[in-house]
C-alpha cells in the first residue's frame, strides 16, 4: 500500500515536467495545468495520509505539525510564483541570525549574523557576515550594547536588530530567519554528512563541552566529509589566529555546503529526507517568510551557481579592515568590542561595501 503514493506522486511530477517543457507555449495549456494540479493535490494528500513512516506520524515533534507540512507542499504544487519583497528592486535581502540553542547558557544570543543578498537578474548571491561584538547605540533605550544581544533585548522580536543592520549596511531587510544552530547538526546527519572545504588547520585544545568541561577539537585543512556533530564544533570553535573572523568564514563555508547538498536533493526520490529536514528546521526556526514566498525564494537560490557567490566578512586587525578592536565599559564590566574604523558609529564604509557587494 505504501508504494502507491510514491507511484502517484511520480506520475504527477512527470506530468508537470511534461507541461513545463512541452506545453508552455500552447494556448489551451491552462486547462490542462489546472487538471494536473488538481490531481497533484489529490495524490499528494494520499501520500501524506498513507505514507507509513515514523517521521510523519509524529506531528508533535514540530510546532508546525503535519498540517503545515501539507500546506507548504501544496504551495509548491499549486501556487504560482509571484514577486517577493525586494525582487523588483533586483535585490532580496535576508537577515540570518544563528543562535547557540537551549543547551547554551545564553541560548538566544545571535552569535552568527549574516546579511544574505540575492540578485535575481544575474543569479548572484552575496553573504556579508557581521561580527557579534560590534558595538551599537540604542537611541530609544539610551544604552550601548553588542549587536548580538539585540534579539534578546527586544524579546525575540527581530525589529530592533533589523533596524540596526539596516542602519549599518544601508540595506532594506526584506526577510529574517532566526535559527537555533543545534538544528544544523540534525539536518546534516539527515543529509548523510557534508562535504566542507576547511581553509586552514584547526586545533582547539580547550573546546567547551556540556558541564563546563573541555576537550581537544582538531581538523586538518582541505576538503573534509563531516558529520553533524563535527560541523557543529567547526562552527563554534574560535581557536584560530583570527578568532571570530575565522569562525565567520567557517560559517559561510558551511552555509554554502548545505545549500549545495540541499539543492541536490530530488523532490521525488528524496521526499522522506526533505520532509524530515522540514520538520527539524521548523522546530528550531523563527521567520517571516510565508509559504507562498518560500517557493519563489527556493527558485531564486537554486538558480545561483557557485562562481556567482560573494562572501565578505566585516573584520578588524588588518590594514584593509573596516573595523577596529577596542574595550568598552558596560556598567562596571569591561568588554571587548569592535567599532567602525571610520569613526564611532560611522557606517559609511560598511554601507559602501554592502552597496557594491555584487561584482
Amino acid at each position: 500500500m505504501t508504494v502507491l503514493p510514491f507511484l502517484f506522486y511520480g506520475i504527477i511530477m512527470i506530468m508537470n515536467e511534461y507541461y513545463d517543457y512541452e506545453l508552455e507555449e500552447k494556448k489551451d495549456s491552462e486547462l490542462l495545468l489546472w487538471f494536473l494540479r488538481a490531481f497533484g493535490i489529490l495524490f499528494f494528500s494520499l501520500f501524506i495520509f498513507f505514507f507509513n513512516t515514523q517521521e510523519l506520524q509524529k506531528p508533535s515533534q514540530t510546532e508546525f505539525g503535519a498540517s503545515q507540512i501539507v500546506k507548504t507542499a501544496f504551495s509548491f504544487l499549486t501556487e504560482k510564483e509571484n514577486y517577493i519583497k525586494g525582487e523588483k528592486q533586483d535585490r532580496v535581502n535576508i537577515l540570518f541570525l544563528g543562535m547557540p540553542g537551549k543547551e547554551n547558557s545564553a541560548p538566544h544570543l545571535t552569535d552568527s549574523i549574516m546579511l544574505i543578498s540575492i540578485r535575481p537578474s544575474t543569479n548572484q548571491l552575496a553573504v556579508l557576515s557581521i561580527p557579534r561584538d560590534l558595538l551599537v547605540y540604542l537611541k530609544k533605550e539610551k544604552r550601548y550594547a553588542k549587536i548580538n544581544s539585540l534579539f534578546i533585548i527586544n524579546e525575540k522580536d527581530p525589529k530592533l536588530i533589523e533596524e540596526k543592520v539596516k542602519q549599518i549596511t544601508g540595506q532594506e531587510i526584506n526577510y529574517y530567519i532566526a535559527l537555533d544552530i543545534t538544528a544544523v547538526e540534525k539536518v546534516i546527519d539527515i543529509l548523510g554528512g557534508l562535504n566542507v572545504f576547511v581553509s586552514r588547520d584547526v586545533y582547539d585544545p580547550r573546546f567547551p563541552t556540556p558541564g563546563f568541561g573541555t576537550e581537544v577539537f582538531e581538523i586538518k585543512k582541505g576538503w573534509r566529509y563531516l558529520d553533524g556533530k563535527t560541523v557543529q564544533k567547526y562552527l563554534r570553535t574560535r581557536n584560530s589566529p583570527n578568532g571570530d573572523f575565522s569562525r565567520m568564514e567557517q560559517q559561510q563555508a558551511v552555509v554554502e555546503a548545505i545549500r549545495k547538498k540541499m539543492f541536490g536533493l530530488n523532490l521525488f526520490l528524496d521526499l522522506p529526507t526533505i520532509f524530515s529536514i522540514f520538520k527539524t528546521m521548523s522546530d528550531h526556526t523563527q521567520t517571516d517568510i510565508s509559504n507562498n514566498e518560500i517557493k519563489r525564494l527556493y527558485t531564486l537560490i537554486k538558480n545561483v551557481s557557485y562562481d556567482k557567490i560573494e562572501n565578505k566578512v566585516l573584520n578588524g586587525g588588518s590594514d584593509d579592515s573596516l573595523l577596529v578592536a577596542d574595550e568598552f565599559m558596560f556598567g562596571s564590566q569591561r568588554g571587548f568590542v569592535l567599532k567602525p574604523k571610520a569613526g564611532d558609529f560611522d557606517y559609511s564604509e560598511i554601507q559602501s561595501l554592502a552597496n557594491s557587494i555584487f561584482r
